[in-house]
């Protein structure tokens, strides 16, 4: 049913038992063992190759001990049941590089392997456990590999020499002519000694990326398996307060959180904003120390080659690797100060305003897409910076609908109430001026809710007696429940906000100085689920699995 086949410069009759043993197939397994003085292991595997009775053949290391009990039958059903994979390995990795180091991006590696070395023992986990699945690779290492004789294109290049690269190229070159390659976990082993390179390794290397520098870099895009956890870091320029772009931010983590994902978020961090955000598991980091990242006071001791040296006072050091598998980021500023901390990571920008310096996209070959939150922003990133439409997805701001929905009650009062919620700054001050008029006018009520960035609000509702002012909250839907219609600038989270509730919204259509282009009264749209928060997260989710590598 196997043939397992392996090279010792002695006889190991030990391995061979234990081969048999650990198997389970007992009468079933055949184990070739070749003595090799010298001859390389690519003409000495295809002689194992050749001389195998089975077609599932196992190449392995002499040095090694394989953990899982049973398991050639677990061999035998995985080629079973992924009768697409003609390879199979226990380490590999989905990219090789030009340099052929194939452990280069470790991002990309995959597998669970033991090592023994010296009396310790420790886990090389490349990787989470895969379970009962293939993980797709490039190339596989040789320590232990499986194939199966009909599924395979190629046999080992015997123009590789020595001991080194006879795995990658064989490996490599089956990928090449479509025979599809994989890593496993369910299978474990402990191999007893660490891979060294040598001048023989770094020969083979560079004949190898010399022979295939037209196939080189080889990537393979990564895909979701199913339960795996993406592990995301947000970037914004404050999380503290309510405003548009912080409950952005919070009510995407909070979704995101929900659909099984680990979510770190880094900016001004701030009060309310991290209470609400830290008993959901969302992660906090200041900008001023990213993840990863420590800044120098003077006092800390920094760890060289040449002993401790204190950090430096405002010097930012890399301490710790991390692993986000995308990186979410908000506002121009925050995107080029991630890009340079974190510039292998793949990224994604939202960009929320059309008219706000502050929301220019940053042009970057690490940024893979851009979301726009309404058509408008599109249309202006598309034409005024050159970036290429099919770049740019439109995904509205996410609205939590268990909190913003209509309720069933019976308000009565004499006059009509407006509500508008929104940062009393420049941006809004033409805005609030003419609801404060046009309230007057018609003998409304105007509640304006919003935190004061600017000091003209005081004086401009001193003598009006329709108008009230509230600070921000976290609970603006009982706001919205007791007023008639909405008001805001642009397609905004107010708007958004009432729609959810059933509220028909005045947009102010605005420049970049506040000045009012245009004003109209928009009703409940019939599309309105396109702005509950679960359903952007989930579009935003798949925009994730489109550029995740």
């Amino acid at each position: 049913m196997i043939t397992v086949v392996y090279c010792t410069r002695q006889p190991k009759p030990e391995h061979t038992e234990h081969l048999i043993k650990s198997s389970g197939l007992h009468k079933h397994i055949e184990v070739i063992e070749i003595i090799n003085n010298g001859e390389s292991l690519t003409k000495a595997y295809n002689r194992g190759l050749k001389q195998a009775k089975n077609d599932i053949v196992v190449f392995c290391h002499d040095d090694l001990t394989i953990e899982t009990k049973q398991w050639g039958n677990k061999l035998i059903k995985l080629f079973e049941r992924n009768p697409e994979y003609a390879i199979i390995g226990v380490a590999g990795s989905k990219n090789m590089p030009a340099s052929g180091q194939w452990w280069e991006n470790p991002k990309k590696m995959y597998g669970r392997v033991a090592h023994t070395h010296e009396g310790k023992t420790w886990l090389s986990a490349y990787s989470d456990d895969l379970g009962q699945t293939i993980e797709e690779v490039v190339v596989c290492d040789g320590v232990w590999f499986a194939v199966d004789k009909n599924r395979i294109k190629k046999t080992f290049n015997e123009n590789v020499k020595g001991f080194h690269f006879y795995d990658v190229t064989f490996a490599f070159e089956n990928y090449l002519e479509g025979a599809k390659v994989g890593v496993t976990t369910a299978i474990r082993i402990n191999h007893q000694s660490i891979g060294m390179t040598n001048e023989a390794w770094e020969k083979n290397r560079v004949d190898f990326s010399e022979a295939y520098q037209a196939h080189l870099p080889a990537n393979i895009k990564r895909t979701l398996r199913k339960g795996e956890k993406l592990n995301v870091l947000i970037g914004c320029l404050s999380f503290a307060n309510f405003t548009g772009s912080e409950l952005y931010v919070f009510e995407l983590a909070k979704q995101l959180i929900k659909q099984g994902c680990e979510v770190s978020i880094c900016s001004n961090i701030g009060m309310p904003m991290a209470a609400l955000a830290k008993p959901l598991g969302i992660k906090l980091y200041s900008l001023q120390e990213p993840p990863g990242f420590k800044l120098g006071d003077g006092q800390w001791l920094l760890k060289t080659p040449q002993g401790d040296v204190p950090s430096q006072p405002n010097t930012l050091y890399n301490i710790a690797p991390t692993n986000f598998d995308i990186i979410h980021l908000n506002h121009k500023p925050v995107t080029e100060h991630l890009m340079r901390l974190y510039p292998t990571t793949p990224m994604i920008s939202t960009i929320h305003s059309e008219v706000i310096a502050l929301e220019e996209p940053v042009i970057s070959d690490s940024i893979k897409s851009y979301i726009a939150i309404r058509p408008e922003i599109k249309e202006h990133i598309v034409k005024n910076f050159g970036i290429n439409e099919e770049m740019v997805s439109i995904i509205y701001n996410p609205i939590d609908a268990d909190k913003f929905k209509p309720i069933n009650v019976q308000q009565k009062r004499d006059k009509k109430r407006i509500l508008f919620v929104g940062t009393i700054d420049y941006l809004r001050k033409a805005t609030i001026q003419d609801l404060i008029n046009l309230t007057r006018e018609n003998n409304h009520e105007l509640w304006i809710v919003g935190k004061k960035n600017d000091t003209y609000l005081d004086e401009m509702i001193q003598n009006e007696s329709h108008v009230t002012y509230y600070e921000p909250t976290a609970n603006v839907e009982k706001f919205i429940h007791q007023c008639d219609e909405t008001a805001g600038i642009l397609l905004g989270r107010t708007t958004i906000e009432g729609w959810m509730c059933g509220k028909a919204g005045w947009i102010y259509d605005v420049d970049s100085s506040g000045n009012i282009l245009s004003k109209d009264l928009h009703q409940v749209p019939s599309d309105i689920d396109k702005f509950n928060s679960k359903t952007v997260a989930g579009m935003i989710m798949e925009e994730y699995k489109k550029i995740i590598e």
